[in-house]
């Protein structure tokens, strides 16, 4: 079992890239261990510690007249870079591309269920895209076009998270941060402009060298993010992003836009049951991106365009939802909060039309499957699906009979944990 711990801050580079009167015992990256009864330094250091030589560092650094007699409750400091460390490493769960993609050195084809580690890099085509979750079950999205270097990705004896640097080339990178991760365990993104550091959330970065212009984004909880050339770090909180200039400073702190609002949806081809799905637009949007995918949770197989218009073509609509997930894009480049859509047929009258969603379960055949889904409504809220025993069949499951409504959704498998919500919306096969 491991003993309780309590994490101080990290240092990466708030506290240490700007003091004016530096003193390296303060300044070095710190773990806090709180003192159980009956420890003793030369214990600890067996355990977690390097070299013995550490012994002495930490004895200096917490003031300590005797390594074995220590007060039981109280607080330890120990440099972060004494303690044991070992490789980590982010596991593909989904893939959506038309040819190989190759990363590593040497140059392998990645699959599901391949493993990387520090320092890989990884390239992503247009039109593609690439998911990958890391051992407390964070979760790393490459759309279309978007490259990264592993920097750093490995854990110590102390902690259960892995620590983690990505440094972004190009694109973007969409991250749902563990919630149960330790608040002062270095993850951070990493661009030529901006050095975004996290908490548990769900963030993007983005960064384009051709127009040398990046973007943070934060969906839910708080960032800590700075541009290279800025003297202090702001905190950015959910709803919010900041937009980097050319020079490697952070402009103003922006309010994320609106996503666009379901109006109405017309039939335009009922061979094909394509519709076109009117959307409310936002006023202040420059345009709107528009993600697609067969599975509620947005892995396996997706497309992403680009609208100057609030309007999708939805084709091939069935009894299964296709999902959309939406945003709408300021005239600075931020994105904005995202809006999920299932839109399917079903026969019948609209209010007793009932529709089916499919969820992707990446390597998961043969887990149980802890799995809960609740439809809400105005002051009430249902649970559809409450269950331990759900299985996967190659790496999806499908629920069936959903009303129209908006939904919310968890689940967990092995090491993986996620969530969601989307809007379903369902058309009649005989009139939208």
């Amino acid at each position: 079992m491991r003993k309780a711990w309590a994490l101080l801050i990290s240092a990466i580079w708030l506290t240490t890239a700007h003091a004016q009167q530096p003193d390296k015992a303060i300044e070095r990256p710190l773990i806090v261990y709180k003192i159980q009864a009956g420890d003793t330094l030369s214990q600890l250091s067996q355990k977690y510690l390097r070299q013995p030589a550490d012994l002495t560092v930490i004895r200096d650094l917490n003031h300590l007249r005797s390594i074995d007699l220590l007060p039981s409750g109280e607080y330890l400091k120990v440099p972060r870079e004494a303690v044991k460390q070992e490789s980590s490493h982010a596991t593909i769960i989904s893939i959506s591309c038309a040819r190989t993609i190759h990363a590593g050195q040497p140059l392998k084809p990645i699959y599901i269920g391949a493993v990387l580690e520090e320092g890989v890099v990884i390239d992503i085509p247009a039109e593609c895209h690439v998911s990958m979750r890391l051992e407390d079950s964070s979760i790393i999205r490459l759309p279309s076009s978007a490259a990264i270097k592993i920097s750093v990705l490995r854990k110590n004896a102390m902690e259960s998270s892995p620590e983690v640097q990505l440094d972004l080339v190009h694109g973007r990178v969409e991250l749902e941060v563990y919630k149960g991760r330790s608040k002062t365990t270095p993850f951070e993104v990493r661009t030529p402009l901006s050095i975004t550091g996290v908490r548990g959330t769900e963030f993007r970065v983005g960064y384009s060298p051709t127009d040398q212009v990046g973007q943070v984004e934060v969906i839910g909880g708080v960032v800590n993010t700075m541009g290279v050339n800025d003297t202090q770090s702001q905190a950015v909180t959910q709803g919010q992003g900041v937009p980097f200039d050319k020079s490697g400073k952070a402009m103003p702190v922006e309010k994320l836009l609106n996503a666009p609002v379901f109006e109405r949806a017309e039939l335009i081809n009922r061979t094909q049951s394509s519709y076109a799905i009117k959307l409310t637009g936002n006023a202040q949007a420059n345009h709107y991106v528009v993600l697609s995918a067969k599975s509620a949770n947005l892995l396996g197989e997706q497309t992403s365009q680009t609208l100057s218009a609030p309007e999708i073509e939805a084709s091939n609509l069935s009894q299964v939802a296709t999902f959309y997930q939406v945003a709408s894009v300021s005239n600075s480049g931020l994105m904005g909060t995202p809006q999920q859509y299932g839109f399917c047929t079903a026969p019948g009258e609209i209010k007793s039309g009932r529709c089916r969603a499919v969820f992707e379960a990446p390597l998961a055949d043969g887990a149980m499957i802890t799995f809960s889904l609740i439809k809400h409504a105005s002051e009430t809220a249902q649970e559809m699906v409450s269950t331990k025993q759900l299985q996967a069949r190659n790496g999806r499951f499908m629920i069936e009979g959903l009303p129209a409504g908006r939904y919310t959704w968890s689940m967990s498998y092995n090491t993986t944990k996620q969530s969601g919500y989307f809007d379903l919306i369902a058309f009649t096969t005989a009139t939208p």
